[in-house]
């Protein structure tokens, strides 16, 4: 069915609309609805629902104002402890994603324009591998260690749940150049500090090393080549549970009952501290060199955040976190909000050595994290962790008399340049009444009336909203009177 909608823009001629017309006679089953008699200064256009694409989301004044003011917080606080800005595309060409891995797994978006020959593209998923290019590509430019922060949106091409989208933000910290295991702790100190700024009382960071995973081949006994589909599976013992991780492993791995026995003690280690972990994993993974390699990065760590004073109970080794993508290469971390686990982890990283070598060059040791921007959102809204503003504004000043609105512009302008952000009321409302109404509505802290009778006496009429009060200043004052009101 077509519907045809008038509308007084030179769009679509009436010759073009009775080809249209005539073509579609011949082809389609029509329902007429309205087929006026068309001039040539009228369009005709078929009608588009407004609508997200799944996945997506959008982000009204209310909620991007508290959102802002969240990447704000976490900018300052990577800021502080020396990390620099840097920016990449969106588009990459998929063979630096993937890898060139023929069995990569996930989902993502690809790119292209139709007819094209030029690379393959699609929509990064991440901001780690387009930093592992930017380290390549630029070399010595790059000087290193190299300690970066890089916030933008990325796309996967998962099922949609709640706090889970197909575009997100990242807000990405790495250092790049570093093989200490303090770089490590710096970045498990920089998560703990960034949940205490945004507010988050409730949290606990877990602790992993890849290298006690990939030990669990030697201790268990299974082949080094299915590894990665492993800690694929174990990785989602959060979400399946032990009996859906032993079904898979069972099924398509081929575990044996004895080999299921063996990782579930693993996997159910718990120890009281730090120490007691460390050195019950040590005893536990007696028989893998490569896991006490990692054990042994563990205990650095574990020092380092005694000396960066990271409360013991922030943070815990916990031998199930294996984190999804491939080039973890060392320790491993995430988040978890214990007021709303469902929500999943909200910041996820580790060490990956490796990746850089993916494109030719030596390999350069590197450790970060990610802040899951969306579903961190989610939570601080769920948690009341967010106050909802519907404008960033501190004054409104209202203009209500025709003759005054050279007077009320140029005051808005004065406080603007004073530091005090300000809007000139420019809506329909042509009464003091009405213009008053809609501040309430808007909930502006101060309100500026200034009619023809302030303008006779080189005054201005300013009202705290939050106290109800009012008084008379002079226009040479209001600054100095609107930052007291302000203040308190």
């Amino acid at each position: 069915m077509i519907s045809f909608v008038k509308n007084h823009i030179n769009f679509l001629e009436p010759d073009w609309l009775t080809t249209l017309i005539n073509n579609a006679k011949n082809h389609l089953e029509f329902v007429w609805l309205f087929i006026p008699q068309i001039s040539s200064k009228e369009t005709c256009y078929m009608t588009i629902e407004p609508r997200l694409a799944s996945g997506m989301r959008d982000y009204l004044p209310e909620d991007m104002i508290p959102r802002q003011k969240m990447l704000d917080t976490i900018r300052t606080v990577f800021e502080s402890f020396g990390f620099v800005p840097l920016d990449t595309p969106g588009l990459e060409v998929e063979e630096i994603l993937t890898g060139g891995d023929p069995n990569f797994r996930m989902q993502i978006f690809r790119a292209g324009l139709r007819g094209g020959d030029e690379d393959k593209l699609a929509l990064r998923f991440d901001l780690t591998v387009p930093l592992a290019r930017v380290v390549a590509q630029y070399g010595d430019k790059v000087e290193r260690p190299f300690k970066r922060y890089q916030m933008g949106k990325v796309w996967r091409g998962e099922k949609p749940q709640a706090g889970r989208f197909r575009e997100f933000i990242q807000f990405d910290v790495d250092t790049i150049g570093s093989s200490r295991m303090a770089a490590d702790a710096e970045i498990i100190s920089l998560v703990y500090e960034t949940m205490k700024a945004l507010g988050f009382s409730n949290f606990l960071i877990k602790v992993n090393n890849r290298k006690i995973l990939n030990g669990l081949a030697e201790q268990i006994g299974f082949s080094s080549e299915i590894a990665p589909n492993v800690l694929r599976v174990i990785d989602k013992l959060d979400k399946i549970g032990w009996e859906g991780v032993s079904d898979e492993l069972s099924g398509e791995l081929s575990f044996s009952d004895d080999q299921l026995r063996a990782l579930k003690l693993f996997l159910d280690f718990r120890a009281g501290s730090q120490r007691e972990a460390i050195d019950g994993v040590r005893e536990l993974m007696s028989d893998s060199e490569t896991a006490q390699e990692g054990i042994r990065e563990l205990e650095e760590i574990m020092q380092s955040l005694e000396a960066m004073k990271v409360p013991a109970d922030k943070w815990m080794i916990d031998l199930s976190v294996a984190r999804g993508l491939g080039y973890y290469t060392g320790p491993v971390f995430e988040t978890i909000l214990t007021d709303a686990p469902e929500i999943g982890s909200v910041f996820g990283g580790g060490r990956y050595d490796d990746l850089v070598s993916r494109f030719g060059s030596a390999s350069v040791p590197a450790v970060g994290v990610s802040a899951g921007v969306d579903r961190m959102f989610v939570a601080m809204t769920k948690l009341g962790l967010v106050a909802k503003r519907r404008i960033v504004s501190q004054v409104m000043v209202l203009n209500f008399e025709a003759e005054c609105r050279s007077l009320c512009e140029g005051l808005a302008a004065s406080l603007r340049r004073d530091g005090i952000s300000t809007e000139l009321y420019l809506g329909k409302e042509a009464t003091l009444k009405g213009q008053l109404s809609f501040a309430v509505k808007r909930e502006y802290p101060v309100v500026i009336i200034l009619g023809n009778s302030e303008r006779d006496k080189s005054v201005a009429q300013i009202k705290d909203m939050r106290s109800r009060k009012q008084k008379e200043v002079a226009l040479e004052n209001v600054s100095n009177v609107v930052n007291e009101i302000l203040s308190v």
